[in-house]
């Protein structure tokens, strides 16, 4: 068994490979390089990470602020509560004491009982009051945390919006380069026969595959593998225009 270095280049026929084909051929490959190189770069842009990772602190800045929220709405549900009870209490206050001092009980016992059931209701209600004062001052930090919250969210999306511009732009002028290199590998290919661009083509279509490569002493520098001495030899003696592909990576070898 042969080892790679033992195998032969296939030299099919072909009158369309001469040096000056062949070199053309290279500068469309730096083409096709230079746009793949370009998609790649558009693939990567920094941007795209850091547009990631607001969106992602943009979510947990969302639950922050639900999990606050959801705290004042408690405390406000409470507050509302006390201060109806508050409400509800000098309500029935005012009708004690106006029965208190409206002339309609006459009778002492009744009297008293009047008074104490308006005492009562006047220490509830600066009971009620005083928890109403703490659920308030539970809120102020709440509130001060909520606004605290709202810069936050505000700053991530003006940072967001300036960071989806710059990457628009860096698109767009990435698109740019990929048109133009596009168009100049377009001059090449035509004036590249159909035949060899055709053969390259299918070379490269294969994945890792390098379509046209020099042969560099006895290295192909494809696969950057050596060809035997006296398989170069034999190259060197064919014609200019004869094609020969590597046997390991059957890249097209330029001499």
């Amino acid at each position: 068994m042969r080892t790679s270095a033992q195998k032969v280049c296939k030299i099919p026929t072909m009158t369309s490979a001469t040096p000056d084909n062949l070199e053309l051929l290279l500068k469309l490959q730096d083409k096709d390089n230079q746009i793949l190189a370009l998609h790649h770069e558009v693939k990567q842009l920094p941007e795209r990470e850091e547009i990631k990772s607001i969106q992602t602190q943009q979510e947990e800045l969302q639950k922050q602020i639900q999990h606050v929220e959801m705290e004042l709405h408690v405390n406000q549900r409470n507050q509302k509560r006390l201060e109806d009870e508050v409400a509800t209490i000098e309500d029935r206050m005012q009708g004690q004491q106006n029965k208190l001092y409206g002339g309609e009980v006459q009778a002492i016992k009744e009297l008293q009982a009047l008074e104490a059931d308006i005492d009562g209701l006047k220490e509830r209600q600066l009971l009620v009051e005083d928890q109403i004062i703490e659920v308030m001052e539970l809120n102020e930090p709440i509130f001060q945390e909520i606004d605290k919250l709202g810069n936050r969210e505000v700053a991530l999306s003006e940072n967001l919006v300036a960071l989806q511009k710059s990457l628009a732009e860096a698109i767009q002028e990435l698109e740019k380069s990929i048109i133009h290199c596009k168009e100049e590998r377009q001059d090449f290919a035509n004036s590249i026969p159909e035949e060899l661009l055709k053969e390259y083509e299918q070379i490269r279509k294969q994945p890792g595959r390098v379509g046209v490569a020099l042969l560099s002493g006895s290295t192909c520098r494809g696969c950057h593998l050596d060809l035997p001495a006296v398989e170069v030899d034999r190259i060197k003696k064919l014609p200019n225009d004869t094609l020969i592909n590597c046997e390991e990576c059957s890249c097209i070898l330029v001499r």
